[in-house]
């Protein structure tokens, strides 16, 4: 019967361990779970999570809950002589002070020497994987009226840096994402174009600083509820039609302010797009219909297109190889969502049109 109940006891503390580790998300979370359920597990006096390094065994990090502070004692001279994280460390597996050695060697060593500081004899240890490599360990330490740690506890401990392990491994995980999405925010947040995210339902999922201003201080136009429009339709040629790219321009006749909107579907695992609007200057130069998407050589490039010249005479006009002109159309077809020369000289003629016929064109 007394088998059976402390079996009963320690299967009740793994599991509330267990719980308390899969609530935590963050590394601090995953600290705290282990201390604050450490004592369901294995009943001792003190119990500390140790971050070490995985070849030296020095101490990176330490959290613990001990009656008294010995720490630094055990840092001091404990760590260089202590034959269970010795074992540890040698066989990655969990031993205890009454296993790893004999009694006169334990007592003799200066771990033992700074757990005695604390009213401590009995010391136990695991160790914590995170993909395979040795990440630290946990300890475990109790008096004599404890009695030392029985095959159950070492049970217990394996099983607990085995779930630890699983959970420091999620929470560094969660952090690097965390810090990675920071980074990228902070990134898009410089760009000059209003970039926004939205999933293929047109829910928005993230904005830049540019599309979050209309531009800062300035009421919404027309321009930018049309642009809204465009990111609608766009969404449902990807549902639709399962287009991976989609172009438009937004227009305000009241405002006379031009955009380029183009969306891009992104992996179909994240189930999401991203658009990206691009300012159209607003004088009569702007006849080309997506102008500040391209830079100013590939502008030079579509114009001398638009005037149904060859790659050949475009290469003499521009000082260029062919073969750069060809990259160059390349970019230019890419950029403005269009697939062949005829129909990007469409489209500059009709830009050029809705300007006047001398839209771009300087005064001889």
């Amino acid at each position: 019967m007394q088998v059976s109940a402390t079996f009963a006891a320690h299967e009740e503390g793994r599991q509330r361990f267990a719980a308390a580790l899969q609530s935590a998300l963050t590394m601090r979370e995953v600290e705290r779970a282990f201390l604050d359920a450490a004592g369901a597990v294995i009943p001792a006096g003190g119990f500390g999570l140790y971050r070490i390094d995985p070849t030296s065994g020095d101490m990176l990090d330490a959290k613990a809950e001990v009656e008294v502070d010995f720490l630094g004692e055990y840092e001091e001279y404990g760590r260089r002589d202590d034959p269970v994280l010795e074992f540890v460390l040698r066989h990655q597996r969990p031993i205890d002070s009454s296993r790893a050695v004999h009694r006169t060697v334990w007592e003799q060593s200066g771990a033992l020497t700074a757990l005695n500081i604390g009213g401590y004899y009995h010391s136990m240890e695991a160790p914590v994987s995170v993909s395979g490599v040795l990440y630290g360990t946990i300890n475990f330490a109790r008096n004599n009226d404890f009695g030392p740690f029985s095959d159950a506890d070492l049970v217990s401990a394996r099983l607990a840096g085995e779930q630890l392990g699983l959970a420091t491994e999620r929470a560094l995980r969660y952090e690097r994402t965390g810090q990675r999405t920071s980074t990228l925010e902070h990134v898009l947040d410089r760009l000059p174009q209003a970039v926004v995210v939205t999933d293929l339902d047109a829910r928005v999922i993230f904005r830049n600083r540019a599309a979050r201003s209309d531009p800062p201080g300035q009421p919404q136009d027309g321009s930018l509820r049309l642009v809204e429009d465009s990111i609608v339709e766009a969404m449902e040629e990807f549902r639709q039609l399962g287009k991976r790219v989609v172009t438009r321009t937004a227009h305000d006749p009241h405002t006379h302010r031009r955009v380029v909107v183009k969306s891009y579907r992104l992996p179909d695992r994240d189930d999401a797009a991203m658009t990206i609007v691009f300012e159209c200057a607003t004088s009569d130069a702007a006849h080309l219909p997506a102008w500040d998407v391209l830079s100013k050589r590939e502008q030079e490039i579509a114009e001398l297109v638009s005037q149904g010249l060859t790659n050949k005479q475009i290469a003499e006009r521009a000082f260029v190889s062919e073969n750069t002109v060809k990259q160059h159309l390349k970019r230019v077809f890419s950029k403005t969502d269009v697939r062949n020369r005829a129909e990007l000289m469409q489209r500059i003629w009709a830009a050029r049109d809705a300007h006047g016929p001398d839209a771009g064109r300087d005064e001889a």
